[in-house]
């Protein structure tokens, strides 16, 4: 007989992955977000210790499934000076020429931690905050809405 582990404590390095059923938060994300032109959006986690690496991959694949367009998801673990640079010039050429994919979807860690992920979103076209029901901090997601702008967001992301 199988014991059912506890969850696990809320631990600075956790990445927590989707629900069960991401599909519809996921596909209704992108239908909000297919009003605008858009050809770069930034997920960004509204709490120091959440990551939006699994909703920027299903959030590109929803893409990939419902267009006739290339979508890649582009996940940046830490965000250092060198990292910061390469994502920006990313941004700013796909943004005016184009690149390998009609459409980047990028996550990138907590402005809150990595200040520098600031210069990065405000390059994307938008930014989505993604906030997480019972686990985002308060004080967290008011200081990255401050850090970033709120002119900047399109919209949140929350999930259960």
């Amino acid at each position: 007989m199988q014991m059912i582990e506890p969850l696990p404590s809320r631990t600075k390095d956790r990445v927590v992955e989707l629900p069960p059923e991401p599909g519809r938060v996921i596909l209704e994300l992108w239908m909000a977000l297919s009003r605008r032109a858009w050809r770069s959006v930034v997920l960004l986690p509204a709490d120091r210790r959440d990551s939006t690496q699994a909703a920027a991959r299903a959030l590109a694949e929803v893409g990939r499934r419902l267009r006739l367009a290339r979508v890649e998801a582009v996940v940046a673990e830490e965000l250092g000076y060198e990292q910061a640079s390469a994502l920006i010039r990313s941004l700013a050429a796909h943004g005016s020429t184009g690149g390998p994919a009609d459409q980047l979807v990028v996550s990138i860690p907590s402005v809150v931690v990595e200040p520098l992920g600031v210069a990065v979103a405000q390059q994307a076209d938008l930014v989505v905050l993604c906030l997480r029901m019972g686990w985002s901090a308060l004080s967290d997601a008011r200081q990255t809405v401050q850090l970033v702008g709120e002119d900047r967001l399109a919209g949140c992301l929350v999930l259960t």
